[in-house]
């Protein structure tokens, strides 16, 4: 320090001067200088650097790129808001939101913060990948979170300290990393992904740690939702004051909330949709917007609490009051006025939801939830022309359906399995056939060991897993007599046949091992390995799992040794019957039912139900037979979906298969009908759908319809 000692001076006591001076009192007023009172956005927008590692852009932060952010943002300085939920579609900045909140409160209102991550491993990789880069490139980070120069002992990629708080970062599923220290604020990353502990839900845990701040805590929690019933993110979404944003139509001024199947339409040409035409059209002047009319509405994004309220002795859903208002003729302002009072500083803005008969605001704001689809999103590869496409490829496909759902829409996938379906009017859709359909090209066979009896289902396969239940058969008996697996065999032996006379043979059947006369059932499959005849099992599907119907995973040399069932994945496959019992018209994964079939078979085939359970803390979807029902068909047809899914697995073209048998068959009339090698049998006539190749005992044996009778 620089001191000024010549006696002239009149004063004995050393004065401060040069730069060392300047900079000395540069930090006194920057002590005493309180921070300044901004939002989130505002001080992403003013400090917040992005690094080129960590996404597509660097530079400064601009929160106008993805303006449906703001929202979320301005929530964290808003008055009364203590927890935030984002329910929201991919890349739409769910985690550079918690990564600016953590940036605002270390740099202007220091406290103690825990970042969860669904494991230990996310929790490192995210510490390497997001945040180090984040430090790195802000100065005003750098400047007091540890760098190579300033890191202290207490230091770790886990935990970083500031002057005033600390950042934890863990993984959600040890119950010592959320009980371990108190905390003021709560970033929850990707929370449908987090297990339950041994000690419960791991956020609940979390905020319990926030009781000593009384009033100034905040918990934030974001994720793309998964499956409704069992997603995290849509359960929280629910219990907040659900907000959604609205954009204003460029031609006619009108503010509306863009939903796919409500505004986006395109043109068709005959049965071809020309999704690159697909646009937002306005609900109010039904004019298109173009892609930069999209780009420049999302700029004028507002959020509106939409939760359902009760007040003035009655009940109110502020979008259909909303809806009613504007088609009444209202102006634009008077029918927004009339639901929403707007309320807005600098730190924060949103429309508040008020009672229409004594303008109470009635929905409180503690919780505060945002949910937005890709229709908010400004990238390229987002447009709804490019959404519109992503749902013609995944409509036909569930699995590709539910991702659609949950990375597009950011909603949860509401899959049909859940719903009722009415066994009349499966019924009502019977059909008549006397040979196998046009459209069959493969056929397989479900069967299911029961204690006095073996049940088979018939099921032919057509394009996009089209299929036709050919027939149902009942084998009475005892399972383990050789006897009854001879007739079981005679009748897998058969031939089907077109009514051109074209010859169909089971392509493949499994068989449940999973219960009685296990021994038995291994000793008919091995011997037919050759036929593609499988035993198979069940997974025992602890919390509701859904693996693949037939395992991906290939045998190995020990296991080859020994004759081991097929593990097979039931819950996903129930999930696909049930869904496809839901198709209403004839084409993809339709399932088409003869006129013998009764009302029994189809009580059997509905019998189970979704119900919603809980393990350990943990919500998981499971079906359930209702004691005193039946549902022997349901697993034939589980047994004979499995069987194609293992013949697809082997290599099997299902739709190329359809399309070359699509041709009428010519058959040579000095040439008699044989079965396709490796299955000899005697000569047949193609006279009816099935033709034994000897007929099977009358005694012993029952149709589905007359045993159920």
């Amino acid at each position: 320090m620089s001191t000024n000692t010549s006696r002239n001076s009149g004063s004995r006591t050393p004065t401060l001067a040069g730069p060392k001076a300047e900079r000395l009192f540069a930090a006194v007023r920057r002590a005493w200088t309180p921070p300044p009172r901004i939002s989130v956005a505002a001080w992403a927008d003013r400090y917040r650097k992005l690094a080129a590692e960590a996404g597509s852009t660097s530079g400064g932060w601009v929160t106008s790129k993805v303006e449906i952010a703001r929202g979320p943002m301005l929530a964290v300085t808003e008055p009364g808001v203590h927890v935030i939920t984002g329910m929201m579609s991919t890349q739409l900045l769910k985690t550079e939101f918690l990564l600016n909140v953590f940036g605002y409160f270390a740099h202007l209102d220091p406290c103690p913060m825990l970042l969860l991550q669904p494991k230990d491993d996310a929790a490192e990789q995210f510490s390497k990948e997001r945040f180090s880069p984040l430090i790195r490139v802000t100065p005003v980070l750098r400047e007091f979170i540890g760098t190579t120069k300033t890191r202290n002992a207490e230091e770790t990629l886990l935990y970083k300290a500031f002057p005033g708080g600390f950042l934890a970062i863990a993984g959600a599923g040890s119950p010592d990393n959320l009980a371990r220290r108190p905390v003021r604020v709560i970033l929850a990353d990707e929370i449908d992904k987090y297990p339950i502990t041994r000690e419960g839900d791991p956020i609940s845990l979390a905020e319990e740690r926030t009781t000593t701040f009384d009033t100034n805590w905040l918990s934030i929690r974001v994720c793309s939702p998964t499956v409704e019933g069992a997603s995290r993110i849509e359960t929280s979404y629910a219990e907040s004051d659900q907000r959604r944003a609205s954009l204003v139509c460029p031609h006619c001024g009108h503010r509306m909330f863009p939903e796919f199947f409500k505004h986006i339409e395109w043109n068709k040409d005959g049965e071809q949709h020309l999704t690159k035409t697909a646009r937002i059209y306005c609900e109010a002047c039904h004019k298109s917007w173009s892609e930069g009319e999209r780009l420049r509405a999302l700029q004028t994004a507002r959020w509106h609490q939409t939760r359902a309220f009760e007040c003035c002795g009655g009940r109110h859903i502020p979008l259909d009051a909303y809806d009613r208002a504007w088609r009444d003729g209202e102006s634009e302002a008077e029918a927004v006025n009339a639901v929403w009072d707007w309320w807005e500083s600098d730190r924060y803005a949103v429309y508040r939801a008020k009672c229409p008969d004594c303008g109470r605001w009635a929905v409180d704001n503690k919780h505060a939830g945002f949910q937005a689809s890709k229709l908010y999103s400004p990238w390229q590869k987002d447009k709804p022309a490019d959404i519109a496409e992503k749902y013609l490829y995944a409509k036909d496909d569930f699995d590709r359906l539910q991702a659609w759902w949950n990375t597009q829409m950011g909603l949860p996938y509401r899959p049909h399995v859940g719903k009722e379906i009415s066994i009349e009017a499966l019924a009502e859709r019977a059909e008549h056939w006397d040979y196998v359909p046009n459209g069959v090209a493969v056929i397989t066979c479900g069967v299911d060991v029961q204690a006095d009896r073996i049940e088979c289902e018939v099921v032919g396969w057509g394009r996009n897993e089209e299929s036709w239940s050919l027939a149902y058969e009942v084998f009475e008996g005892d399972p383990d007599s050789a006897e009854l697996w001879d007739r079981v065999d005679e009748y897998l032996l058969r031939l089907w046949f077109r009514e051109d006379g074209r010859s169909f043979t089971i392509m493949a059947t499994c068989i449940d091992s999973g219960g009685l006369s296990t021994q038995a059932v291994y000793a008919f499959c091995k011997a037919r390995l050759g036929r593609r005849v499988f035993a198979i099992k069940g997974e025992s599907a602890i919390g509701g799992q859904r693996n693949p119907v037939w395992p991906n995973k290939r045998p190995t040399r020990r296991t080859k040794v020994a004759f081991r069932p097929v593990i097979i994945g039931v819950n996903a496959a129930k999930d696909r019957i049930h869904a496809n019992l839901h198709v209403e018209s004839p084409g993809s994964n339709y399932m088409h039912f003869p006129v013998e079939r009764d009302t029994n078979y189809y009580a059997q085939l509905t019998a189970e139900r979704i119900e919603i359970k809980k393990l350990g803390g943990q919500t998981y979807r499971a079906w359930i037979c209702p004691r005193g029902r039946h549902n022997e068909a349901l697993d034939c047809r589980v047994y004979a979906y499995a069987a194609l899914c293992g013949l697809l697995h082997f290599g099997l073209k299902l739709n190329k298969r359809a399309a070359d048998l699509a041709q009428p068959f010519e058959r040579d009339a000095a040439a008699q009908p044989h079965v396709v090698p490796p299955l000899p049998s005697a000569q047949l006539l193609p006279g009816s759908l099935a033709a034994p190749a000897k007929q099977a005992p009358a005694t012993g044996r029952k149709s589905i319809v007359s045993r159920l009778a």
